[in-house]
């Protein structure tokens, strides 16, 4: 964060498990590289098969590590402000977490003793994993029965880096990532004026309706970090993210962050003076469902195109990101859509996303869009 390193790597899998590890190569401001950038970065190393690695500098990586780390959480505290963090304080927030082995082992601890809030830190052994990766109603389903009958005011459940966290009531319930960029957006945007919020184009209306009381705009952009990101720069906007996946990015911080996600929604409860269900109750009601179907990259563009032709027959809005294999929405009214996408990190992999303010026009959406893929699959 303040450092004068030219860039940095990091090990990600958020949605993948362990074995489908991959890194994300982080530009000098931290963001991460975008994909031309990414592409002459590989050529690069294509052309240059013995590189040399002369004048490396000799570091302490423990020290560093220590340093980074607190330099991260004092971020954070300098974030809250100290009005807030006097408010979190007092609150007495206690709370479940569970990082999955993962990184946030290294902050969660620290992070929530300086905030005054009592944390039990489950499954805390680095690179043990104990669930499913990604964290979501299926694999963090466990934490129920711990947080029924407790004082627990939530469980948040990370994936491995930490970029990501989606968080489980004490009523059972878990929160999509739809509605996790929402709390953290009526959070940020409730002490601004004029904010730009960035978001993929299958986040829900949801968000948008939330976004709308403060007066701010929401700009839609293809599914990818990257891309959000990189209009989040052109904007000059403060928060954005992907409700699809519950990822928030929080300027200066140019990457998904689900530990700053879970200190906004802590300060939020502390400056309402409320839990989270007393404030959820005010959102207005929204209902996702999704599929990922197998298709082959030779027949994703055809498919597309014969979806589209079919939704503009019956006069129906449509909203197209990125390249051919990118993001298609067909809106069915101003808070129900229906998306399609090609997954540009599973081979293979077909999305189908419905997402709407009521649960059987949603569910009818995506039997819409399922029929029209095996009617139109080879």
């Amino acid at each position: 964060m303040k450092s004068e390193a030219k860039g940095g790597i990091y090990i990600t899998a958020s949605h993948n498990e362990p074995e489908y590890n991959g890194f994300k190569i982080l530009k000098e401001d931290g963001s991460i590289l975008y994909a031309e950038q990414m592409q002459k970065l590989i050529e690069a190393v294509h052309q240059n098969k013995n590189i040399a690695t002369q004048n490396k500098e000799t570091i302490e990586p423990e020290n560093q590590n220590k340093k980074a780390i607190g330099n991260y959480i004092n971020h954070i505290l300098d974030y809250m402000g100290s009005d807030n963090l006097e408010k979190i304080k007092q609150a007495q927030f206690k709370i479940l977490l569970d990082p999955n082995g993962g990184s946030a082992i290294n902050v969660l601890s620290s992070l929530c003793e300086r905030l005054g809030v009592e944390a039990e830190v489950i499954h805390n052994k680095l690179g043990e994993f104990k669930r499913l990766v990604e964290p979501n109603s299926e694999s963090l389903k466990y934490l129920e029965p711990q947080l029924k009958n407790s004082d627990y005011k939530f469980a948040a459940g990370f994936d491995c880096d930490a970029d990501r966290v989606e968080l489980v009531l004490p009523s059972g319930q878990t929160l999509s990532g739809q509605y996790v960029l929402a709390l953290a957006a009526d959070s940020f945007l409730a002490d601004t004026d004029n904010q730009i919020v960035v978001t993929n184009d299958c986040t829900s209306y949801l968000v948008s309706e939330v976004i709308e009381k403060y007066k701010a705009k929401t700009i839609e952009v293809e599914v990818g970090e990257t891309n959000v990101v990189k209009e989040m720069e052109i904007q000059k906007s403060g928060i954005g993210g992907e409700g699809s996946n519950g990822g928030v990015v929080v300027f200066p911080i140019k990457c998904r962050d689900g530990i700053m996600t879970m200190a906004l929604i802590l300060k939020m409860m502390a400056q309402r003076s409320g839990d989270l269900i007393s404030i959820l109750s005010k959102y207005p009601k929204y209902y996702s469902d999704r599929v990922k179907v197998n298709c082959s990259a030779e027949e994703v563009v055809e498919i597309k195109n014969k979806i589209e032709e079919q939704f503009q027959v019956q006069g129906l809005a449509i909203q197209k990101t990125g390249d051919d294999t990118g993001g298609l929405k067909i809106m069915f009214d101003d808070k129900s859509y229906l998306w399609f996408r090609q997954s540009k990190t599973e081979a293979g992999a077909f999305r189908i996303i419905a997402d709407g303010d009521e649960v059987n026009k949603v569910k009818n959406i995506l039997k819409q869009g399922i029929d029209l893929f095996n009617e139109f699959k080879k």
